[in-house]
C-alpha cells in the first residue's frame, strides 16, 4: 500500500467521528507511516513515548498472530484506559493501524464497526 492511500485511509478514519483523536498506520517495526492526531489536538504522550507506543502495538500485534492458527486471524483488538481507548486492526502482513477515541464517547462500538467497514473497502487492495 501507497503511503498517500494509507494517508487518505486515516482522514476516513477521522470522518467518521469526531471522537476519534489519533487514526495513523505503523508498520510492524513500529514506524508511524501515516496519520498521526487529530490536527486540533493534542497528545497525551510526548513524542519520545509515541514512539515507545508504536513498538508495543506492532509488538503485541505480532505476538497475536501465534495464535491465528487456533483462534483465527485478529480482526482488532481494543483497550479501554483511564483516559482514554485504543483500538488496533491489522491491515495486511506490514501495516497495522492504530486509532484513539476520547474516553467519553460512549458508542466506541459503532466507530469500530465503522472503520472495519471502511478497512474493508477497496481503498486497501
Amino acid at each position: 500500500m501507497s503511503d498517500g492511500r494509507l494517508q487518505e485511509l486515516c482522514e476516513r478514519i477521522y470522518s467518521t467521528n469526531q471522537h476519534v483523536r489519533f487514526a495513523g498506520v505503523i508498520t510492524k517495526m513500529g514506524r508511524l507511516v501515516a496519520g498521526g492526531m487529530r490536527p486540533d489536538l493534542e497528545s497525551l504522550e510526548d513524542k519520545e513515548d509515541s514512539s515507545k507506543l508504536y513498538v508495543q502495538f506492532a509488538l503485541m500485534t505480532e505476538m497475536r498472530k501465534d495464535f491465528d492458527s487456533t483462534f483465527g486471524k485478529a480482526i482488532y483488538s481494543f483497550t479501554e484506559r483511564e483516559k482514554i481507548k485504543l483500538a488496533s486492526f491489522p491491515l495486511d502482513d506490514n501495516h497495522i493501524l492504530r486509532v484513539s477515541i476520547e474516553k467519553e464517547e460512549k458508542d466506541h462500538a459503532q466507530i469500530i464497526q465503522g472503520i472495519l467497514d471502511i478497512i474493508g473497502t477497496p481503498i486497501l487492495s
